[in-house]
C-alpha cells in the first residue's frame, strides 16, 4: 500500500478566520494597547493594514508592515494569542485530526502564515504530536524579543517546491486548504480539497476538479474515502 500524506494550511483552514486569522489577530492584540509602547500612529497603522489585508489589498506589503510593526514586541504575546485562538477550534475538529492520526496518515502542515504562532495554537489545542512537519515563516527573536521574520514559505509557490525538494509525490498526496495560498498545492495533488465553510469559494473553484469540504470533519471523510492510508 503506498504511503499517503495529509498536507494543510493553517490559517482558515485548521484556524477558522473569526474574525481574523492569526497574524491579524497578533497584530490586533498589538495595537490594541494591551502592551506598552504602542503609539497612537502605530494603533491607526496597524488597523489600516488589518482592514487591507482580510480584503486581500496589497498582500506584497502586509508582511513588511507586520514585521515592523511588532519589532520589539515581547514573545510572550504569542503565547497569549496562541491561547485564545487555540479555542476557536472546536473539539469536532480537533478530534477529526487525531482520528486521522490514529488512522495511520502522516501530516505536515505547510503556511505562508507565522509558524512561531500555529505551533503555539496547535500545542495549545493539543494537536501538535499529529504533525509530523510544520513549516511557515519563523520570527527572528533575539533576547526574548520579535526583531524581524525568517522566510521559509514567502510565496504559496514555495509550499509545492518544498514538497517537491523532500520528495514527495503528487499521487501521494492529499491537500486541505481554504483559498489563494494553497492553489498550486491543490492543483498538484491527487486528492486536493477546498475547505470552504461558508460556501462563497464554490462557484469561483467550481471548475478546479477541487473536492469541496465545509467543515474539517468533512475534509478527513473525502480523504479516507479517496486516499490511502500508511
Amino acid at each position: 500500500m503506498q504511503e499517503h500524506t495529509i498536507i494543510w494550511d493553517f490559517d482558515g483552514t485548521i484556524l477558522p478566520i473569526n474574525p481574523y486569522d492569526s497574524e491579524q489577530t497578533l497584530l490586533h492584540y498589538k495595537i490594541t494597547g494591551r502592551e506598552c509602547g504602542t503609539s497612537l500612529l502605530k494603533r491607526l497603522i496597524g488597523r489600516v493594514v488589518i482592514y487591507a489585508d482580510k480584503r486581500g489589498w496589497f498582500p506584497e506589503y502586509f508582511k513588511r508592515a507586520y514585521n515592523r510593526l511588532l519589532k520589539g514586541t515581547s514573545v510572550t504575546m504569542l503565547d497569549r494569542v496562541a491561547e485564545e485562538l487555540a479555542a476557536k477550534i472546536s473539539n469536532v475538529d480537533r478530534q477529526a485530526i487525531q482520528d486521522l492520526k490514529r488512522s495511520g496518515y502522516k501530516m505536515m502542515i505547510l503556511s505562508c502564515g507565522t509558524a512561531d504562532l500555529s505551533t503555539r495554537i496547535l500545542r495549545a489545542a493539543g494537536l501538535a504530536d499529529c504533525f509530523n512537519f510544520i513549516e511557515g515563516n519563523w520570527f527572528i527573536i533575539n533576547d526574548g524579543k520579535i526583531q524581524g521574520m525568517d522566510f521559509h514559505i514567502p510565496t504559496p509557490e514555495s509550499k509545492l517546491e518544498l514538497l517537491l525538494e523532500r520528495g514527495i509525490k503528487a499521487e501521494q498526496a492529499a491537500v486541505v486548504g481554504d483559498g489563494f495560498t494553497d492553489l498550486p498545492l491543490l492543483d498538484w495533488a491527487a486528492v486536493p480539497v477546498l475547505l470552504d465553510r461558508t460556501g462563497e469559494k464554490y462557484a469561483k473553484y467550481r471548475g478546479k476538479g477541487y473536492h469541496h469540504a465545509a467543515s474539517i470533519c468533512e475534509a478527513a471523510e473525502i480523504i479516507k474515502e479517496t486516499g490511502n492510508p500508511v
